[in-house]
């Protein structure tokens, strides 16, 4: 553990002499962006409701309410060949069926950030970070002996930080892909009962791992039709302790305008990670493919600048 921080800290030192080297380059350097500009900042708030009601009703059935919202921001910056891109995503939803109790349907916060410095017409010397986690608790309903509620998370339980610097494809705005043979994947489990049974591939008592690794990266994001935009990301990560084990991370949002406020959006996410046990209905433990997908119809409102292809 102590060898995989010190090698962390040796990365991080070289990602700040990187950058700030390249911050005070010569101008002679490639210089693919004809301007500079200002920050361009922008995204979109949702906010979403459904409501079901049955009364006599033959087919069966039970009412129900669920409700939720999602924020979507970026900031970017340009400067002669140096970029620095920026977002967050968030999103909560809650949903309460008949007499239980309300329950989360949707939980996620993702923020990205990467500096690139271009050293060709669409190559990049990069460097960022990705941190991932969850704002509320999670449980398993009724998962105890006793039939009452199990925590298995709750925010940075698990949280997931990875740095990097590799170097980085990028045609145009609406697409892009970075190679980092240098990634460290920090893993959280600031809960202490989580931690002390091992959760989320942490030793028994501790609050974090790391591991130092690869990673292969990639960003589409475009008005694919009139009014409707995809956003899609992967991630590829696997510890050079354990090469044969890739972890896999993919997220998918699709925005659909009807009109100037009223949207449609879904998203899915899709996730494989080799620290994260799962119980199935046969009871067999073991790394599972974990599966999310949320349909939203609601108001949106969009703000800032719209981002545009070069």
């Amino acid at each position: 553990m102590n060898q995989l921080r010190s090698t962390f800290q040796s990365l991080l030192t070289f990602l700040v002499l990187a950058i700030c080297t390249n911050l005070h380059a010569q101008d002679d350097q490639p210089v693919p962006i004809p301007k500079d500009s200002a920050w361009t900042n922008g995204g979109n708030v949702g906010f979403f409701f459904q409501q079901v009601g049955v009364d006599n009703w033959a087919g069966g059935g039970e009412n129900a309410v669920a409700y939720g919202s999602e924020v979507n921001l970026f900031a970017n910056k340009r400067r002669r060949s140096h970029t620095w891109f920026n977002s967050l995503q968030a999103g909560y939803g809650l949903v309460k069926i008949g007499d239980s109790g309300s329950r989360k349907n949707n939980d996620v916060l993702i923020v990205t950030s990467q500096y690139g410095r271009y050293l060709s017409k669409n190559w990049q010397l990069s460097g960022g970070i990705d941190f991932r986690t969850q704002f509320d608790d999670g449980f398993n309903y009724a998962g105890a002996a006793d039939g009452t509620d199990t925590l298995i998370s709750t925010f940075m339980a698990p949280g997931y930080l990875s740095p990097y610097i590799g170097a980085s494809y990028k045609p145009n705005d609406a697409f892009s892909a970075t190679i980092s043979p240098l990634m460290n994947k920090i893993t959280f489990v600031l809960d202490d009962d989580l931690a002390d049974v091992g959760a989320y591939g942490v030793d028994p008592g501790d609050n974090i791992r790391s591991q130092a690794g690869w990673s292969v990266s990639s960003l589409f994001q475009k008005e694919i039709m009139k009014n409707v935009n995809l956003k899609s990301s992967l991630l590829l990560f696997a510890a050079y302790e354990e090469p044969e084990h890739i972890d896999v991370n993919l997220d998918l949002f699709l925005n659909f305008k009807v009109n100037e406020f009223i949207t449609t959006n879904f998203a899915l996410q899709a996730i494989y990670d080799h620290d994260v046990d799962i119980e199935d209905e046969d009871g067999k433990v073991g790394p599972r493919l974990q599966l999310r997908n949320v349909l939203n119809i609601g108001v949106t409102f969009n703000f800032g600048e719209k981002k545009k292809e070069e």
